[in-house]
């Protein structure tokens, strides 16, 4: 499943958000010095209420998120951990558990670290299997690290900012699952990520290294 267009421009979008059941992110708006403070005092908030979560944090990035009433987002996961914050208008999100390979398996999540496309298929008696939480103005909800999770807004305007951030740990179970990755297609059938510290680390340092000899030959 791919993520619909709606033939509109990014500014058209915005103009007539309201009537025209679109949702629109604006990415890494912490390039802008405002917004780069606000994510930072955010940040301090997340660290102070969970430090195991975010012990090794890194990448850290924010979004604004702009949805028309009744707007729905797709069924899919993200490669970070994600906060996300209700401006205004209210949303529901389902979340699901990332380690329940009854609703996402190995092979998908090694497609997605691998760089398929993040929406996921979905089927309705997942959603039993979902943690429902119901934002409004002033609420917010921590989506984790490869969480699989579909959003429905209210009915009104819906305004959401996201801050995301990776740690070592979450880089560590992205590295080894696109390694994991690549033995499946090479017909290896490799250890489930999260089954041993040790392989998964040598899995990371294997990506990494890699990842670096690529770029030094110029095929990145």
């Amino acid at each position: 499943m791919r993520t619909p267009r709606n033939g509109l421009s990014p500014e058209e979008t915005i103009r007539r958000i309201e009537e025209c059941r679109s949702w629109l992110v604006l990415k890494n708006v912490q390039d802008d010095p405002a917004y780069r403070l606000l994510l930072e005092d955010c940040l301090a908030e997340v660290r102070a209420a969970a430090p195991p979560l975010t012990r090794g944090m890194c990448e850290p990035r924010a979004f604004i998120f702009v949805s028309s009433p009744d707007a729905v987002t797709p069924y899919h996961m993200d490669p970070e951990e994600n906060f996300l914050l209700q401006i205004r208008g209210s949303k529901t999100i389902s979340v699901f558990d990332p380690a329940d390979r009854s609703i996402v398996s190995e092979p998908e999540i090694e497609r997605f670290f691998s760089g398929a496309h993040r929406n996921l298929a979905y089927r309705d008696d997942y959603q039993r299997k979902a943690q429902l939480f119901h934002l409004r103005p002033g609420l917010a909800v921590h989506v984790p690290f490869a969480a699989p999770h579909w959003v429905r807004n209210g009915p009104a305007v819906s305004i959401s900012f996201s801050i995301t951030f990776n740690t070592k740990a979450s880089l560590r179970t992205l590295h080894a699952h696109r390694i994991n990755g690549q033995l499946r297609r090479w017909g290896v059938q490799p250890t489930p990520v999260g089954r041993s510290a040790l392989r998964d680390g040598l899995k990371q340092l294997v990506a990494r290294t890699s990842a670096r000899a690529t770029r030094a030959l110029g095929l990145a």
